[in-house]
């Protein structure tokens, strides 16, 4: 089977995480980091050359593709030097953060006839893949409602975590929800319809717009979705659930990426879902790593895949233009 060279570029907490889930994939050779700071280089990087510029990493290295890890303010001056070398890249979400400007990289990659896949890992989790099978198997029966919970003091002056939400409009959405929107799309198997929203800020809040989503969610399959997401709740525990009400019964996951239960109408007792165990943050990017390399030997369902990430953004922006109107939005497909 080929190895595939890549240029990670962009090595900041994210990026850093990236490094070490290429070196250890055994489909992969990465052969250069790149960061326009040269302060990010650690002793991680040191046996690999790091480079100011992408264009110098590019043509020195000739990878087989890119990893772009870096914020979403600047991806088309980017991409168009990956477009100059031909290159695939796979990107970290979001993919922009003005949904005009989504569209305009991805018809730009179409264009080109290259692939790009948007990094929601959250997709490869267990209880994501283990919830997917419990409604596939009809478990407790067929979705009709669901209330989805994530309230969270997410400190963003932590040195793991990447600086610029702090000033960017409407960080919980464009880099939070953004993936629950996607898991609420992939594991329901639907796309959604309509959106009606509210945002909001607390007084005590560190980032400049807001952090307070509360959006119903209506599916073209017809569920309902009650969504309730912060990254400024006062407490400073995880407070998480995602309970589906079915024909026979419930599906509820209690905590962000772990234990999973389901239980008939009928019935007193929850019965617990067994979960593979995995390194969060590296064995699900890991698995979406060789879902992005699968694709790329298979050469089929580019644009497919390069607009899915679209679908996402639009639930996003839905959001947005929904909590400044004060009306329900509808989604066109």
């Amino acid at each position: 089977m080929k190895t595939y060279k890549v240029v990670l570029v962009g090595y900041g907490p994210r990026g850093k995480i990236w490094s070490k889930i290429l070196k250890k994939n055994k489909n992969v050779k990465l052969v250069a980091i790149c960061d326009i700071n040269l302060k990010t280089k650690n002793k991680d990087s040191k046996k690999i050359p790091f480079y100011l510029k992408i264009e110098n990493a590019i043509f020195e290295n000739n990878p087989d593709f890119i990893v772009l890890s870096t914020p979403p303010a600047s991806r088309m001056k980017d991409l168009k030097v990956c477009a100059k070398y031909k290159l695939p890249v796979l990107v970290e979400k979001p993919l922009a953060v003005n949904i005009n400007e989504a569209k305009k990289l991805v018809r730009f990659m179409n264009r080109n006839k290259l692939l790009m896949m948007v990094g929601l890992n959250f997709r490869y989790l267990p209880s994501t893949i283990e919830k997917i099978k419990l409604i596939k198997l009809n478990k407790v029966g067929k979705p009709n409602f669901a209330r989805f919970v994530y309230e969270r003091w997410r400190d963003g002056k932590l040195m793991r975590l990447n600086k610029y939400p702090l000033l960017m409009d409407q960080p919980m959405l464009w880099e939070q929800s953004i993936h629950h929107f996607d898991l609420i799309r992939y594991v329901y198997n639907s796309e959604i319809k309509s959106v009606y929203a509210t945002t909001s800020n607390p007084p005590w809040s560190m980032y400049k717009d807001d952090t307070n989503v509360n959006a119903i969610l209506e599916l073209k399959n017809k569920i309902i979705i009650n969504y309730v997401g912060n990254w400024q709740s006062n407490s400073k525990s995880l407070n998480f659930e995602w309970r589906t009400d079915c024909e026979n019964g419930i599906i509820i996951q209690k905590k962000q990426f772990e234990d999973l239960y389901y239980r008939h109408f009928k019935s007193k007792v929850e019965k617990k879902i067994k979960l593979k165990k995995i390194k969060m943050w590296f064995d699900d990017a890991n698995l979406l790593l060789n879902d992005f390399l699968d694709s790329l030997r298979k050469k089929k369902d580019i644009y497919k895949i390069n607009s899915d990430h679209l679908k996402s953004l639009a639930v996003v922006d839905a959001c947005i233009k929904s909590s400044k109107t004060g009306k329900k939005v509808r989604i066109l497909s």
